[in-house]
């Protein structure tokens, strides 16, 4: 469904409405379609950027929710509400747009619930999903380390919710939880890592290996956090963008690796057999 056209502040992060074209196109309102001139769609008609105004109930939902991160759980009383001092809340929709590749950053966000996709797009339309991302976790961190424009898109693919973090308030909120700096530390190398994994796999193994690591790596990470080698929410599109592949290959591979009793699929979730995955991968 196309989404009603909202103006932006352009240059002004996270509300930006449109990219820049260079290619003499106009730099007016677009619609949501990827395209030569229609390279982004503007924000939804919800308002995703509605900030919610702190009054005392509010407020106390919002540190709740901050005590809800296992990054800010152990947080004494005054310290979780100084954070909650300099965060925003928002609700976003399924669908829209967080973060805009080329724009200025001025925020990092914290997410709260939901889930979203870092990816890449080229302006004939192909996309190119770098990541899929749950909460609890944050996103948007590298324009406020390196004061460089976004690197990526950030969409939400369900209803998020997520806290901003204004550059400004950084450093009080690091001296609040100096953990927080650790933790955008771990995230910064972690995804260096998969980075440079992910080049080794496009340029030295074939479909197969590339699929089968990213099953490992989402049902490796869903393990680590709830106790359960699953893949849940994502589709066999998803998984075949995340592994540069197409959606018809990513099936033929899953439906095997499932004869070979590597995978159980239980309505819409993959359940993994982590040792038997790990093995196939370490023998090719």
């Amino acid at each position: 469904m196309a989404l009603p056209l909202l103006v932006g502040r352009a240059g002004r992060d996270p509300i930006v409405a449109r990219r820049r074209t260079t290619d003499g196109c106009s730099d007016g309102l677009v619609t949501h379609r990827r395209g030569k001139c229609a390279i982004l769609y503007l924000k939804s008609h919800f308002g995703w950027d509605d900030k919610v105004r702190m009054n005392n109930q509010s407020r106390a939902a919002a540190i709740a929710k901050l005590r809800s991160l296992p990054l800010f759980s152990e947080l004494g009383d005054d310290e979780i509400a100084t954070l909650a001092g300099m965060v925003t809340y928002r609700r976003i929709p399924k669908g829209a747009f967080i973060v805009t590749q080329n724009e200025r950053g001025g925020s990092m966000y914290l997410l709260v619930s939901g889930r979203v996709k870092v990816s890449l797009a080229s302006p004939d339309g192909k996309e190119l999903a770098l990541n899929y991302l749950e909460a609890p976790g944050h996103f948007g961190e590298m324009s406020l380390v390196d004061s460089e424009p976004r690197s990526a898109d950030v969409i939400a693919v369900s209803d998020v919710e997520v806290f901003a973090l204004e550059s400004r308030d950084l450093a009080a909120a690091i001296q609040v939880q100096p953990k927080l700096a650790l933790s955008l530390i771990a995230t910064l190398s972690r995804r260096l890592r998969q980075t440079i994994a992910r080049l080794e796999d496009m340029a030295f193994h074939d479909a197969t290996h590339r699929v089968m690591r990213v099953l490992l790596n989402v049902a490796t990470a869903s393990y680590e956090a709830r106790g359960l080698p699953v893949i849940a929410g994502l589709t066999h599109y998803e998984i075949a963008t995340l592994a540069g592949t197409s959606r018809e290959t990513a099936s033929r591979i899953i439906s095997s690796l499932v004869k070979e009793g590597v995978l159980a699929t239980k309505g819409r979730r993959i359940v993994v057999d982590l040792f038997q995955l790990r093995e196939r991968l370490e023998a090719e």
